[in-house]
């Protein structure tokens, strides 16, 4: 689902994003532009817009914030490359991953090169915080790919633990992106925090309602197998939810030990179950009333309104695919 302004204007700023991509190795800009000139939807980069035009509603979204946005969309998916070598994925964005496409090797040398590509935006920027800040976004990525092997299978994990992943894997860029519009629109200092805290929070929810859809009654038709997450070992929001929880926790348990290679019915019927899919909801609703709240620290303005629709959206996307009472 995508910002009310973003659906008509993604198919642009793939290109756009893609043209930076700029090599005279033709095998390198094919494997680069790869993922750039597929379905992704540009969230973070509007982003960089609307929380640019909500700190300045007066002055120009100019060339910086393209380039900031940018930046971090080169980021991230250099960092998705990387991924889909690491979790042996065949497809990304429906269309075959890199490494599927071009083999390991040139995969890693295009995802370093995307990685190279947005560092040189951002330092364009001449602003010494953001390519600080980027550098520490790269090394929570790092962090939270290794953190996400060492809670494969544990089902010890708490919530915090899994918030944690959460947070060094998603939510950097999404920070990265809402801060750095801040500090371009010449926000103060608790402005942009607030807004790096509402890019945290985002971060955040998005992990959570993709876990939250992993074991949707419609995860079928959103083109996704159900619990395929879990059956690679790792332990989704929903699945720690019922682990934490008094009763449900024991039997939950009983039917990961030992931890299952294929989905049983016992088990789907399981975390289909409404007292699961409810907790969970609350969970995510509390993230979306953490990312509202900063979301309010910035300036009144119609593009905070827009992001506080997208936030609604987001809500509204949890409730509507949940498992049948």
């Amino acid at each position: 689902m995508t910002p009310p302004s973003q659906e008509t204007a993604s198919k642009t700023f793939r290109i756009g994003v893609a043209e930076r991509v700029s090599t005279r190795h033709s095998l390198l800009a094919d494997a680069s532009s790869h993922l750039l000139k597929a379905a992704g939807k540009g969230i973070r980069p509007t982003c960089v817009r609307l929380v640019g035009e909500a700190v300045n509603p007066t002055g120009p979204v100019g060339d910086e914030y393209s380039r900031l946005g940018d930046a971090v969309e080169l980021l991230h998916t250099g960092s998705l490359v990387h991924d889909d070598i690491l979790d042996e994925a065949d497809q990304r964005r429906g269309v075959p991953a890199v490494h599927a496409k071009w083999g390991e090797k040139v995969a890693v040398l295009a995802g370093d090169y995307l990685l190279s590509q947005a560092s040189i935006l951002m330092a364009s920027l001449g602003i010494p915080h953001l390519c600080r800040r980027m550098g520490e976004v790269l090394a929570g990525l790092c962090e939270g790919e290794l953190l996400q092997d060492e809670q494969q299978h544990d089902l010890d994990v708490t919530i915090s633990a899994y918030l944690e992943r959460v947070a060094k894997k998603t939510s950097g860029p999404f920070e990265l992106a809402c801060e750095g519009a801040a500090i371009l629109g010449g926000a103060s200092e608790r402005e942009s925090e607030a807004a790096r805290m509402l890019g945290y929070h985002m971060g955040r929810l998005f992990q959570m309602i993709d876990d939250l859809l992993d074991w949707s009654s419609n995860a079928e038709t959103l083109g996704k197998p159900a619990g395929q997450d879990l059956m690679a070992g790792n332990l989704t929001l929903p699945v720690l939810v019922a682990l934490a929880h008094d009763t449900l926790g024991p039997r939950l348990r009983s039917l990961l030990a030992p931890f299952p290679t294929e989905l049983s019915d016992e088990l789907k019927d399981f975390l289909f179950q409404p007292d699961v899919y409810r907790l969970t909801l609350e969970q995510v609703e509390a993230e979306v009333a953490l990312a509202r709240k900063w979301l309010h620290e910035l300036p009144a303005a119609p593009a905070r309104d827009e992001l506080e629709s997208y936030l609604d959206q987001l809500s509204e996307q949890a409730h509507l695919h949940g498992p049948t009472p």
